[in-house]
């Protein structure tokens, strides 16, 4: 029963940060998953990509009813995206089930300094405001293929680690798609597509239970807590002001790398 509860809570908490900046999918659910309901981490990274899915579908429908996405930008992305998180997540299953225990910790302990390391980047890119950055650069041929190569690298970390959903997807979004106006609503819809081939790859490769290596009681239940808690902060995303919400989303980013810290000293 406690358990129950505390999954209801989480999923509220992350839930309302989802719906309010795109940002906690993966980057606080991961750190949650295995801090608190003690799963193993590459069960966290399937766990947490389901429970994005859940949980950022409604996200999506609220983000579509306020017409906040660019559908264009969007699928550019996603198809860029794509590719790269297939084959680390399918890289991760791939090597669990062939490598030895000692090679599986090795691998969990890289994947957790590269979630550092992307927290890290995505703090300093924010401390800046793109919106109003104007550069050739990013409309020329380079630029374009240097967005895709982005995309793919956002993609990529992804499928290793869950997190990106906002992330990592919103700064890139900003800096090299230029997308300045809908850019939650449109990590949001590109984030539900990459995170749910993801969740089939962890639970159908998986070694871990019927469903591989996702926790399908965990993340159904914290789905089922974060519905209140993304239906007001998707709400009052539409109310706060931008500067507000870009330190909102620098505040969710250094709890992240707290975390992370704390599970790197545990």
């Amino acid at each position: 029963m406690i358990d129950i509860a505390i999954c209801l809570i989480s999923g509220a908490v992350l839930g309302f940060l989802i719906g309010l900046t795109g940002v906690g999918g993966g980057v606080l659910t991961v750190p949650i998953l295995i801090l608190i309901m003690r799963l193993e981490p590459i069960a966290a990274v399937g766990t947490a990509s389901l429970y994005s899915v859940l949980t950022k579908i409604y996200a999506v429908y609220r983000h579509y009813r306020q017409e906040t996405i660019n559908w264009h930008v969007g699928l550019k992305f996603l198809i860029a995206a794509l590719p790269g998180m297939l084959c680390t997540s399918t890289l991760v299953e791939l090597s669990k089930a062939s490598i030895s225990p000692d090679g599986v910790a090795a691998l969990q302990n890289g994947i957790s300094y590269l979630i550092i390391l992307s927290i890290g980047f995505s703090f300093v890119v924010l401390l800046f405001d793109f919106r109003h950055f104007e550069n050739r650069f990013f409309t020329s041929s380079f630029g374009k293929v240097l967005s895709v190569c982005c995309a793919f690298l956002v993609g990529a970390v992804m499928g290793a680690t869950s997190i990106g959903g906002g992330i990592l997807i919103i700064p890139a979004l900003l800096l090299f798609y230029r997308e300045t106006s809908k850019y939650v609503g449109t990590s949001l819809f590109t984030a539900v597509f990459l995170m749910l081939a993801m969740s089939a790859i962890y639970a159908f490769l998986g070694q871990n239970g019927q469903l591989g290596d996702i926790d399908l009681r965990v993340a159904g239940f914290m789905a089922l807590g974060s519905l209140v808690g993304t239906h007001y902060g998707s709400g009052f995303s539409m109310k706060i002001d931008t500067k507000w919400l870009q330190r909102v989303v620098i505040g969710v980013i250094i709890l992240a790398a707290l975390m992370m810290f704390a599970d790197k000293l545990i």
